[in-house]
């Protein structure tokens, strides 16, 4: 059975509690929480209701959980701990056990080497606190587009992420497969070979396709470039499903998660309407 999850970064620009209620019509149970919804002073008591309900959370980066959006960059030295602390431990409350974050990042033009020393430290204390609550970390692989931007993601090549997985052996990586569509050319496929066999490093994968240019969280088609490695994805490591679906129902949600599952237990995608 395919361990797929939908995040809720999939159906973004609405309240928590609505898109709640459209996955509960959908028949979506398994969710992991994301930025993309409106923060609102009922989210967090929209999503333990929805827990009483028999729905199941994991937990992305700086989710919405609250009425502002309040993100963080792991190579900052201004981090607010107390803040963080305080969302680690109302996951706790939630019993979730799987909390995944971006790599930290720093100015086109910074210093690199201070902003990784930085994330390892930052990381390293993260950690700690998440394994104190009974929650496991990873860190989500990222990419280093070709034109310049505001600022430059760590974990941006089979380089990075292979010394990574090297310097911090108890922390798991997260493995975004889109984010390797941007940037890493030929090296993607060196780096699910490794990754793969090293599966047990990994908390979960994330699914969407993107132009090779921007994070679109595009829709998954024959055409996306891992298709071909489907049969090699890890069994036992969850999937999270990032393609957004805004606004488009939950008959339509409910059809779409049916096609990529039925496409990732080795069905004909190109059956599926």
């Amino acid at each position: 059975m395919i361990n797929l999850w939908l995040s809720l970064s999939a159906y973004g620009g609405l309240s928590t509690r609505r898109i709640l209620e459209t996955y509960q019509t959908a028949g979506i149970r398994f969710v992991e929480l994301a930025i993309g919804p409106k923060p609102d002073p009922d989210t967090a008591e929209a999503i333990a209701a929805y827990r009483q309900c028999g729905f199941q959370y994991r937990a992305h980066h700086a989710f919405v959980w609250g009425d502002r959006h309040s993100p963080f960059n792991l190579s900052d030295d201004r981090i607010d701990w107390s803040s963080l602390q305080a969302r680690i431990d109302w996951m706790a409350t939630l019993g979730i056990t799987a909390y995944s974050v971006h790599a930290g990042h720093y100015a086109w033009d910074g210093d690199r080497t201070l902003a990784y020393e930085r994330f390892l430290q930052n990381l390293e204390r993260l950690h700690f606190e998440c394994y104190s609550a009974g929650i496991t970390l990873g860190v989500e692989t990222m990419y280093s587009p070709a034109e310049p931007r505001p600022y430059r993601y760590l974990l941006d090549s089979v380089e990075s992420i292979h010394d990574f997985l090297q310097t911090l052996p108890a922390i798991k990586l997260v493995l975004d497969l889109a984010h390797l569509n941007i940037g890493y050319g030929n090296e993607r496929s060196t780096l699910l070979s490794m990754l793969f066999a090293e599966s047990d490093r990994l908390l979960e994968i994330h699914l969407s396709d993107n132009d090779g240019k921007q994070d679109l969280h595009s829709k998954i088609t024959p055409e996306t470039w891992w298709i071909p490695w489907c049969n090699s994805l890890p069994k036992q490591i969850p999937l999270i499903l990032e393609s957004r679906m805004n606004r488009k129902g939950s008959s339509f949600l409910r059809q779409e998660v049916e096609r990529i599952q039925h496409w990732l237990q080795g069905g004909n995608e190109r059956s599926q309407n």
